[in-house]
């Protein structure tokens, strides 16, 4: 059977994530064991799916399959600072959205619909063909559960009082709840080691939001269940471009799921009155051009060029380092208080995630 793998990334901005990275594969059908096998093993199934003449040309995997990248080792630290720092943007870059003359939803519907239109005229400038209304279709599908419905959720929660370090942690749990979606749905079996670090990582999460609601004091208890939402939003988004491939290239891909996102946020812009234009205050450009530079084309361009660079696996990880990251940058912007428990709960949580990764890496009983 041939494959024909690309990249495809849904997740354009900081703290749109993954995780929707998928890939296009052509073939006839997809059983549900490659279909765990790709959302639980993706560098695996990325680097077996190449050709001998792709894999002797590609300098960006070892024989295992493995990201290597280490021939310049300050530039990859560069490139992967550079993607950490503009994926927390994206969850600064929500708080500076609620604090703007404008609504947030507001702000983010008109960052969306710029978005929309510097990736349309890329895809006009690339000259690509072959865009089917499915396809199309498929991927607006896809935009609207990985982009608008997560960061809906994200700037809903942020709105609400949830502190943006509590936001990043909760939302960086994706791939852990992928994987235990997939496992459960499909049937198959965990390891029981990442069984526990699935559930170190829920106790540390669940101390982390104990500790935001005694400091901030300002959100509801119901206000955490948005990031939770947000989660399974896009979790449902990835599961949905990798069962359900559209066979769109890059700029279409994007021009779709933008414009999907777009759609979300107007009709919840317009849910609350009416669209309001940006005015004159420098905030309000400050903030689009945050949201649309750094979060959105700055996360993008990191998370493309690291992938490339370093691989797969090291790129998953890194999306755990943002919650640290968002924690001490909001403390410092927005002088949100960090407590012990926070600390000691954020702490938890990262070691859970790493205990997890680690067994499904070295224990995992799916075969691509």
């Amino acid at each position: 059977m041939a494959l024909n793998v690309r990249w495809r990334i849904s997740a354009v901005a900081a703290s749109e994530p993954v995780w929707a990275t998928t890939w296009n594969v052509r073939s006839s059908s997809r059983s549900s064991v490659e279909l765990a096998s790709i959302i639980l093993n993706p560098d695996r199934f990325l680097f077996d799916s190449l050709n001998p003449q792709e894999r002797a040309d590609s300098s960006h995997f070892d024989d295992t399959g493995k990201g290597l990248g280490m021939c310049n080792l300050s530039l990859n630290v560069m490139l992967m600072t550079g993607f950490v720092i503009c994926w927390s943007s994206g969850f600064i870059g929500s708080r500076l959205a609620d604090e703007a003359p404008i609504s947030a939803m507001d702000m983010f519907a008109w960052r969306f619909i710029a978005a929309t239109l510097i990736a349309s005229l890329w895809w006009a400038l690339s000259r690509q063909r072959g865009v089917t209304p499915t396809g199309w279709l498929r991927e607006m599908g896809v935009g609207a559960l990985t982009m608008g419905g997560y960061l809906l959720g994200v700037v809903l929660a942020i709105g609400e009082g949830v502190s943006a370090g509590a936001t990043a942690l909760i939302t960086a749990q994706q791939p852990l709840l992928a994987a235990a979606i997939t496992t459960l749905w499909l049937r198959e079996q965990l390891p029981w080691v990442a069984w526990l670090g699935l559930g170190i990582a829920a106790t540390g999460v669940a101390l982390c939001i104990a500790g935001d609601w005694q400091g901030a004091g300002s959100a509801s208890g119901w206000a955490y269940a948005l990031p939770l939402l947000a989660v399974i939003s896009v979790t449902l988004g990835s599961i949905l471009a990798a069962r359900r491939p559209s066979g769109l290239d890059m700029p279409a891909t994007l021009t779709a799921q933008l414009a999907a996102a777009s759609l979300i946020f107007l009709i919840a812009a317009l849910g609350d009155g009416q669209l309001e234009r940006p005015g004159s205050e420098l905030m309000t450009w400050q903030t689009l051009g945050w949201l649309i530079v750094l979060s959105s084309f700055g996360g993008y361009g990191f998370f493309t060029a690291c992938l490339r660079r370093v691989g797969v696996n090291a790129v998953s990880s890194a999306i755990y380092i943002t919650p640290p990251v968002t924690l001490a940058w909001s403390a410092w912007m927005f002088g949100e208080s960090v407590d012990t428990l926070q600390l000691g709960g954020m702490a938890l949580a990262l070691l859970g995630v790493a205990i997890a990764l680690i067994a499904q890496h070295r224990f995992g009983t799916l075969e691509a």
